[in-house]
């Protein structure tokens, strides 16, 4: 800490100001009755904003002198980092409303000075104006900011910012609504081009969703899960004990399960959408190994097993030459198969409740020759 200059002014109101305080901090707290103890807080708070205000307008002064640069400070804002032992969001915001009030923010300086703006708010406000259009009158400019200093008694510095957001339509209407309707449509279209969808397994057994949706997008994803996302009614075995992000999760698969059944979605390759699952044909007819979905993901054969109950089986042998055949029945069904695979036994299904699923399963490999076609060549 600087020591003070004797006989300044300034100092001496300052000293003056801390005597008054170590007067009243002798004071019992225990003695005021509930009324007046509450009305010593707000009193005690207008108090500290008027010293914060007294600070902030000797800063100012530090500032302009440029005392604080020059003692060897990059800025003022570093020079009272190190004068007051301040961080540096502190000193930045003590030399920002300084400057602002100096600038001409004079209306939220006096409210300030008198205690009825507190710093936190003094910040707000020369923010909100600052985003006004550099072309609007000077009389708009001062009627926006004696009505966010209005405000101020009434609303906090988080709610002084969202009003300081549409402040000109309070002013001046016929500008403000033009300029609100421009800067919302430049977020519909940021908003837009952000959006996102990703699905990413942890190698666990699920798989985490990462999405940034459009509002107007979320709120169509809200309406269609809400009634599906509903506590289950009670029952003897008692009431739904799913999270609320358990619900929604399925929604989200009971919502795409319903989509896929009911047909009202796109085809892929000339077929109906559909998921499809790879798996041994032992885990069919015995029960064992594992059945593997489109991303490799394993799932149980006690599972697989479930889902093969309302599918459709496609037997088909894959995994060796073929009988030449120039002409194949379902050749759609067999675009939706995978790569052969070295395992000769090797099936595939789609999830059950889909329309038009089916498995296809890998029986043995062809042999070289199919006896059955006289027409080949021998």
């Amino acid at each position: 800490m600087l020591d003070p200059p004797v006989n300044d002014p300034v100092t001496a109101a300052v000293a003056e100001l801390s005597a008054v305080l170590d007067r009243a901090a002798e004071v019992p707290t225990w003695v005021p009755s509930d009324e007046a103890l509450s009305a010593a807080v707000a009193a005690c708070a207008t108090a500290v904003t008027r010293a914060q205000a007294l600070l902030v307008g000797l800063v100012g002064e530090i500032d302009a002198r440029g005392i604080g640069t020059r003692r060897g400070a990059v800025s003022t804002a570093a020079w009272l980092r190190h004068v007051l032992n301040a961080m540096p969001r502190e000193a930045r915001t003590l030399v920002g409303v300084a400057t602002a009030i100096r600038g001409g923010i004079t209306v939220t300086g006096a409210a300030f000075g008198a205690g009825d703006v507190s710093l936190a708010q003094a910040v707000v406000i020369p923010g909100a104006l600052g985003e006004l259009p550099d072309e609007l009158p000077s009389d708009i400019r001062q009627r926006a900011e004696r009505e966010l200093v209005g405000y101020a008694d009434r609303f906090d510095a988080q709610q002084l910012t969202r009003l300081g957001s549409h402040i000109l339509t309070v002013v001046a209407p016929e500008i403000g609504e033009a300029r609100d309707a421009e800067a919302l449509e430049r977020q519909e279209q940021q908003a837009r081009r952000r959006r996102e969808l990703f699905f990413t397994p942890d190698g666990h057994g699920t798989v985490h969703l990462r999405s940034r949706l459009t509002d107007e997008a979320a709120a169509i994803v809200r309406a269609a899960l809400d009634p599906l996302a509903a506590p289950l009614p009670r029952t003897v075995a008692g009431t739904d004990q799913r999270t609320a992000g358990q619900r929604r999760a399925d929604a989200l698969v009971e919502l795409c399960r319903r989509g896929l059944r009911s047909g009202d979605v796109p085809e892929s390759g000339g077929e109906p959408t559909q998921v499809v699952v790879t798996n041994p044909l032992r885990t069919l007819t015995e029960g064992l190994g594992i059945t593997r979905l489109p991303d490799g993901a394993p799932l149980s054969a006690a599972k697989a097993r479930r889902m093969a109950c309302d599918c459709q089986l496609i037997p088909a042998v894959l995994g060796g030459r073929g009988c030449g055949s120039r002409r194949r029945p379902g050749a759609a069904a067999l675009r939706r198969c995978p790569p052969a695979s070295s395992d000769p036994a090797r099936s595939r299904l789609r999830v059950p409740g889909l329309r038009s699923t089916r498995i296809l399963v890998r029986r043995t490999p062809h042999r070289d020759r199919c006896p059955e076609r006289p027409d080949q060549p021998g």
